[in-house]
């Protein structure tokens, strides 16, 4: 165990040391316009906060330094680390209190800068990822280091590099999962309660367990083990919640600030008026979340209603706590933040991506998939594959936004789809063969990472 944490972390920093130098040789003119330049722009935002423009533009990489990383809620996190949840306008006053705590509170104790934090948050990554493959991933130790390697320069892990909440979102889940499968309650309720006061979407966690729970009692009719399971589980969320809104109050001295500050958010239930997204960029990662996780995990939850013999046998299963349980949750959790997005949206895709494919749940469910894909015939879930991409021209034809398919906005897109055939299939491809598309696909995505990544420092649409 530790000569293989020892391989994941290793190619961890050696992954950092890549984007970092990707990054640099991109910042300058001459190496950006004859490589990147080429096939792609970046984007420039002008004028004030209420006067603005966003545009392309063809110039080299921004520098990396500090005030790059205060952008979009990267800047309110670190307000709430210098002033916590004053009432007052100034430094995003009034929108504080719509995020929870915790990582704001672990950069005020580190006292790290912006850049110093988004190291933390990376680390943080790539440590929660290890302990995943190796605790999840049933399979030999060469196997564990190519999909690890793949895991962490996933076309959505740039979120693990800035100072959001996505690193700390996943270190908590991951401890809690941990407890769930080596049956220690005491580190189960620990992460679950750190989760919780990480943000507040992390109630789509809780419904999920609930959900996951109601399965279970549905085929034993026990209803003490049910209220049991529901108040051991429920408890370290409540508590956390609790601890979130109460640390506002102390520097508020209001308990009703968090629902104040969602005004300044449009909300509701809105009818779909068109799909849309804040980015090309972003619209291309939605779109795979929808094809090939959302819709998957659809049919998963459908084939279980639908062959009882099945169902009773995976429940049986999932009662001890194996990663079936875990599997469901993250089930219900992804298509929990689909079913609000499509809900709430009226169509806009933007940060859905973000919200599912750099979720621990989705790590989750890809290490439990790969496992039950290891020993099963190929064909059928070529067949699958195939079918996916073809739902997806589809979709991507009927909805005109975006404009060209062929441009670099949707390279992002095409590797998930790449490296998602690639973990399919690896088991027929020799290792030397592997370590040669697994390089050439790291590699790739990591161009592609540093491409969002100066989006971000750019002010262009990407994150929120």
């Amino acid at each position: 165990m530790k000569r293989q944490f020892i391989f994941l972390i290793s190619i961890g920093i050696l992954n950092l040391l890549l984007f970092i130098g990707v990054f640099k040789l991109l910042q300058h003119d001459k190496i950006y316009h004859h490589t990147l330049g080429v096939i792609s722009e970046n984007y420039e935002r002008t004028g004030g906060w209420d006067n603005y423009e966003i545009k392309k533009t063809s110039r080299p990489y921004l520098q990396i330094k500090n005030d790059n990383f205060e952008t979009w809620d990267a800047g309110i996190y670190k307000c709430i680390s210098e002033r916590m949840y004053r009432s007052e306008y100034a430094c995003y006053g009034h929108v504080r209190s719509a995020f929870f705590p915790l990582f704001p509170l672990l950069w005020k104790i580190t006292h790290c800068t912006p850049i110093g934090i988004s190291i933390i948050n990376y680390f943080l990554f790539i440590l929660s990822v290890a302990f995943l493959v190796m605790f999840l991933l049933q399979t030999t130790l060469s196997d564990k280091l190519v999909t690890y390697a793949l895991l962490i320069t996933l076309p959505s892990t740039v979120i693990y590099y800035i100072p959001y909440t996505e690193a700390l979102f996943l270190f908590t889940m991951t401890m809690a999962a941990i407890g769930l499968i080596k049956k220690k309650y005491w580190m189960f309720f620990a992460g679950s309660f750190l989760m919780s006061m990480v943000r507040p979407a992390t109630v789509f966690i809780l419904i999920a367990i609930v959900l996951a729970e109601l399965v279970i009692f549905i085929k034993n009719k026990n209803y003490r083990s049910l209220i049991n399971e529901l108040i051991i589980k429920s408890l370290p969320f409540l508590i956390g919640y609790f601890c979130a809104l109460f640390i506002q109050y102390l520097f508020s001295g209001s308990w009703t600030v968090f629902i104040e500050a969602q005004k300044y958010w449009t909300g509701g239930v809105q009818l779909v008026k068109g799909i849309s997204d804040w980015s090309v960029e972003g619209f291309g990662l939605s779109s795979f979340a929808i094809f090939f996780v959302c819709l998957p995990a659809m049919l998963f939850i459908l084939f279980l209603l639908v062959n009882r013999s099945r169902t009773t046998d995976y429940i049986l299963k999932i009662k001890d706590y194996d990663t079936g349980y875990l599997f469901l949750i993250s089930i219900f959790y992804l298509l929990g933040i689909f079913g609000f997005t499509l809900l709430t949206s009226g169509g806009n895709l933007h940060s859905f991506s973000r919200f599912t494919l750099a979720s621990p749940l989705f790590y989750i469910s890809v290490l439990i998939f790969l496992n039950y894909l290891s020993g099963k015939p190929l064909k059928l879930f070529v067949l699958i594959f195939i079918t996916l991409n073809i739902l997806l021209v589809l979709f991507l034809n009927f909805v005109g936004y975006g404009g060209g398919r062929i441009q670099f906005s949707f390279f992002g897109l095409y590797m998930f789809i790449a490296i998602s055939l690639f973990l399919i299939i690896k088991k027929t491809i020799s290792q030397s063969a592997q370590i040669l598309i697994m390089s050439a696909l790291v590699i790739l995505a990591t161009i592609w990472n540093t491409f969002l990544l100066n989006i971000f420092f750019s002010n262009g649409w990407i994150f929120t």
